[in-house]
């Protein structure tokens, strides 16, 4: 099971109780009448294999109380999150002192791997004191039950963390992050996750000159000793706006993920620069209205295959890569075809979050992925996500969250 989450706005003071909320829900669910005539209840299925947060959510205090509260609990799946120093509206770049306190907190958790950190302290303690970073976290609970954080850093800077003032300037890093996960039972394969945050997914140049970091884990002079051949999923924390597009008296107006992370999806597809990444599932989560109010959202997955669905869930939308067999042309995206189905030939999809919240907090899309893509036979090619529910959280008090299922009757 994979589950993202869309905030609802940017609000920093809010994230850390949605962060540590959300976790303890889908760790413990609350119990839920089925219907309003039942006096039986259920618990939703909430346990998850990645649960993806979007970038510069959670306060560094917020993910240490998470991580210290895990001693309770058996197993969990991987938690990634952009991180921020604290609630702060002002500015979510880490400053060296803020890294170091971080990682002294980290390092001091029961039962910590300190291995785990290891690479990107030997990194840090390399760089100037007066650089400021942006930092996800990526992290689970191994088999013995003990905590595995791996920290990682921007590595391509956005337009918006470009400033006069240094303190609201990012610094372009040079550290590559994968995570492989080694089942205890044998009779499953592994799974590299490459963690990213926002632009570290596109195509751009660097202050550094570096290959940005899809090309660089595919490169001859990748810093990895043994690479993995396939990265399975990249996980990606972002806050971008997305395209508006449709007549301007449409409300509200259609979305679609912006060119540039649409080109990214299609390179690691078919680019022979990529070819690690060519059964790579895409996650990406998203805040629905971005800092200053522009829209963002459409928090959701991509892969490179067929989806042979129409639809998946009322609240989520499918926009497919591929060309009309009648028509012929160019491969491009589209959002309606029209026709039938068996007019269009389909090379990949986005699945994603597209109907606007209403009076949510926050909305968590989770979804069942029937295995990883280089698993799936080419006789019985795997389809679109299935079982997709979203889990709604609504402010029941200022620092509470009462959360519920979207119901069939919910439109």
């Amino acid at each position: 099971m994979v589950r993202l989450v869309e905030p609802s706005v940017y609000a920093p003071a809010a994230h850390g109780d949605i962060f540590e909320q959300v976790i303890m829900e889908l760790i413990n669910p609350t119990p839920r009448a089925m219907d309003g005539y039942t006096r039986t209840s259920f618990q939703a299925g909430a346990p998850f294999d990645l649960l993806t947060f979007p970038e510069a959510f959670a306060p560094a205090e917020a993910l240490l109380s998470v991580l210290g509260s895990l001693s309770q609990v058996q197993t969990l799946g991987c938690i990634h999150v952009g991180l921020r120093p604290d609630g702060d509206d002002e500015n979510h770049l880490f400053s060296n002192a803020e890294i170091t306190s971080l990682l002294k907190a980290l390092l001091a958790i029961p039962a910590i791997v300190p291995q785990d950190l290891a690479s990107f302290r030997s990194w840090f303690e390399k760089q100037p004191a007066h650089f400021h970073f942006n930092l996800g976290c990526l992290f689970t609970l191994d088999v013995d039950a003990r905590p595995r954080i791996c920290i990682h850093p921007k590595l391509v800077r956005s337009q918006y963390e470009n400033s006069p003032l240094p303190e609201k300037t990012m610094a372009e890093a040079n550290l590559l992050s994968l995570v492989t996960l080694l089942p205890a039972d044998k009779r499953y394969l592994s799974v590299t996750i490459q963690p990213l945050i926002c632009s570290d997914a596109l195509n751009l140049p660097t202050d550094r000159a570096t290959p940005p970091p899809l090309t660089a884990v595919n490169s001859a002079e990748t810093p990895f000793d043994n690479p993995p051949d396939h990265i399975d999923v990249v996980s990606i924390s972002t806050h971008t706006p997305q395209v508006e597009y449709g007549p301007q008296a449409t409300q509200p107006r259609p979305r679609e993920w912006h060119l540039e992370f649409r080109d990214t999806f299609c390179r690691a597809a078919q680019d022979g620069e990529l070819p690690r990444h060519h059964f790579a599932t895409f996650i990406l989560s998203n805040f629905e209205t971005l800092k200053g109010g522009s829209k963002g959202g459409l928090s959701g997955i991509f892969q490179p295959i067929d989806p042979r669905e129409q639809q998946l869930h009322r609240a989520v939308g499918l926009n497919r890569y591929g060309r009309s067999k009648i028509d012929g042309g160019n491969n491009g995206w589209h959002q309606s075809a029209p026709g039938k189905p068996g007019d269009w030939q389909w090379r990949g999809y986005i699945a994603a979050l597209t109907q606007p919240s209403k009076d949510e907090a926050v909305r968590v899309l989770g979804f069942n992925l029937s295995s990883m893509l280089r698993d799936s036979s080419m006789w019985r090619p795997i389809g679109a996500p299935n079982s997709c529910e979203v889990l709604l959280g609504r402010w029941q008090s200022p620092n509470h969250l009462a959360f519920a299922d979207w119901g069939a009757g919910q439109t």
